[in-house]
């Protein structure tokens, strides 16, 4: 009869093994965009990170036309080099104005990159028709 291995065992033989992860280069924004929902109270956020060793943080800050905080979002240690994510207007939406969302990318209080979105708040169909 074939001796089975404790999986615990296997595991932790497979991680001693592996080559250790090591980064070309810090991880920066590849590519960001931001797609209001119909309702105008909601952003679709998608982003895209450079592949990554160690797991960077992410800070999203969006601002109203007045230049005044409508919402922020911080993720710690993101795991995935692609984000998809939906943001909620704290404040009334003002239809057709200009609104900016910053992202910023940083691990171990460094700044890796930053990003400035500035957009109108309308519907877009992100298939490429406007409402």
């Amino acid at each position: 009869m074939t001796k089975m291995q404790n999986p615990d065992e296997v595991w932790h033989e497979s991680l001693r093994e592996a080559p250790p992860r090591t980064e070309e280069h810090p991880p920066v924004i590849q590519r960001s965009e931001v797609w209001p929902y119909p309702d105008l109270l909601r952003l679709w956020v998608r982003l895209e990170i450079s592949p990554f060793a160690a797991f960077p943080n992410l800070e999203l800050t969006l601002t109203d036309p007045d230049g005044q905080v409508a919402n922020s979002m911080f993720i710690v240690e993101m795991r995935e080099v692609y984000q998809s994510l939906t943001l909620h207007l704290r404040k009334q939406p003002r239809q057709g104005e200009r609104y900016r969302l910053t992202i910023l990318l940083s691990r171990n209080e460094t700044v890796l990159d930053t990003r400035a979105l500035d957009f109108d708040l309308v519907f877009r169909d992100p298939q490429g028709e406007t409402k």
